[in-house]
């Protein structure tokens, strides 16, 4: 099989669509697989399963924006629209949806460690998302020049 451009964004979308079934089954199943963790942890045993069911509820919220934004993205690539001002916007959601993930899970760390390390990553993965905005942003710009260019 030879490997294309298409059969790439394919494969994302399939991710995509595996990763939004994942999340509605995990929001769906949430105060199931808290009970469960909390039955089966050392660290967090004994503990009210309240604070664990709002982080990860309120986690949802921004995770679901991400979701979303990441399948307009990955349909503007497909459609070879790529340094436009819909796509940085998106990436722009998606590093401040990352950001406000951290938030509440920093917040979630008092209660329990764990989250500040989840906190700390969602952070980090905000970064990156923003340096990639920037170049979109820059790509952008000198795309837009190029073709005002004769």
């Amino acid at each position: 099989m030879n490997w294309s451009y298409k059969n790439s964004i394919f494969l994302t979308k399939i991710f995509i669509i595996l990763f939004c079934a994942a999340y509605a089954a995990v929001v769906a199943a949430c105060p199931f697989l808290v009970g469960l963790y909390l039955a089966s942890s050392y660290t967090a045993a004994g503990m009210s399963p309240i604070p664990f069911m709002a982080t990860i509820y309120l986690c949802a919220v921004p995770a679901g924006i991400i979701l979303w934004k990441l399948w307009k993205l990955i349909g503007n690539i497909g459609r070879e629209n790529i340094f436009t001002d819909e796509n940085i916007s998106c990436l722009r959601w998606i590093s401040w949806m990352c950001f406000a993930v951290a938030a509440v899970t920093l917040g979630s760390s008092f209660y329990y460690l764990f989250w500040g390390i989840a906190s700390g990553l969602t952070v980090f993965m905000g970064l990156l998302i923003r340096v990639i905005k920037n170049t979109f942003e820059r790509a952008k710009e000198l795309k837009d020049e190029n073709d005002f260019t004769i």
